[in-house]
């Protein structure tokens, strides 16, 4: 079985469709829904099976998110040990995806990969670029902060982070885990985990607050508290996928998920069918009703047809 972690704050009708698609009696859903918004579109479309998490108020960039990978991660492992469901892996997703393979290719491809952490990490400690290295050495503050002005917030944001470098205040490169002073690993947000795997990042949060504490305010600690934490681990660092040489850029370590990165990711429609198939990667992103309905209905027919 699979067990899909989904992050939503949007677009509740695609939601739905997105659970549709995946749901073939071998998948279990777990949803955050961000506390920014109201939940009643998303409980009115969704399933009734969809097991909902604690809600955090989400911002971009800020701690919230690692928060709800955690309710996420915890909510699928509790249900396992409670009801006997074996995973094959955690996937994490977003509300804004949309599965490009069938359902018995995409549980084929899990199974072959059984064991084995599907996130990417590179090393940014000893990594080739600065820019890369200034979201964790660097302090980014107040990103979690609860105003509904995001002006006023971003200028506060902004100025503090300048304020503090400027002071020469700056975090260590390296993060202590389980007493060892350890490289910082970077990556997408969106992955596979073995139970095993899984289970050993909420022990982490959970059981050393301290690591917690390290990168409550780098830049997008989503992209690099879980990678750190895998790419540590003596047992688990060889089964996940390691880029090494120049820092290669967000999308190399993006595994599984078709993304256009650029200012903003990119809302995907028919045109970019092709680029799609010829990536090779079982999901795809950002996919949203009313704009990427005749996509989502060439995927369908294509995922039907094997």
């Amino acid at each position: 079985m699979l067990a899909y972690l989904i992050s939503a704050y949007r677009d509740p009708q695609h939601l739905a469709r997105l659970i549709e698609a995946l749901d073939d009696g071998e998948a279990d859903f777990f949803v955050h829904i961000d506390a920014n918004v109201d939940d009643r579109p998303f409980r009115e479309a969704l399933p009734a099976q969809v097991t909902y998490v604690p809600r955090h108020r989400v911002s971009w960039g800020g701690w919230e998110q690692v928060a709800y990978q955690h309710e996420l991660l915890r909510a699928a492992l509790d249900r396992a040990d409670r009801e006997g469901r074996t995973y094959t892996h955690l996937v994490c997703l977003s509300g804004q995806d949309y599965p490009l393979w069938s359902n018995a290719r995409l549980r084929a491809y899990f199974t072959a990969h059984e064991g084995r952490q599907l996130l990417c990490g590179y090393d940014l400690t000893h990594g080739t670029s600065e820019a890369q290295r200034r979201k964790f050495t660097r302090i980014h503050p107040f990103r979690d902060l609860p105003w509904h002005n995001r002006w006023l917030k971003n200028k506060v944001v902004v100025v503090s982070r300048h304020a503090l470098a400027l002071l020469g205040i700056r975090r260590r490169p390296t993060v202590e885990i389980g007493g060892r002073a350890c490289p910082v690993y970077f990556g997408s947000d969106y992955w596979a985990l073995t139970p095993a795997c899984a289970r050993y990042v909420v022990e982490t949060l959970e059981g050393e607050p301290a690591v917690s504490r390290y990168f409550r305010t780098t830049f997008v600690p989503s992209e690099l508290y879980v990678q750190t934490l895998v790419f540590n681990h003596p047992t688990f660092a060889p089964t996940a996928l390691l880029h090494t040489g120049a820092y290669p850029g967000l999308t190399a370590l993006t595994p599984l998920t078709y993304i256009d990165y650029g200012v903003q990711i990119k809302v995907l429609t028919l045109a970019d069918l092709p680029a799609l198939e010829a990536s090779g990667k079982p999901f795809c992103r950002k996919v949203v009703s009313g704009v990427s309905d005749a996509l989502a209905d060439a995927i369908d027919a294509r995922r039907t047809a094997g």
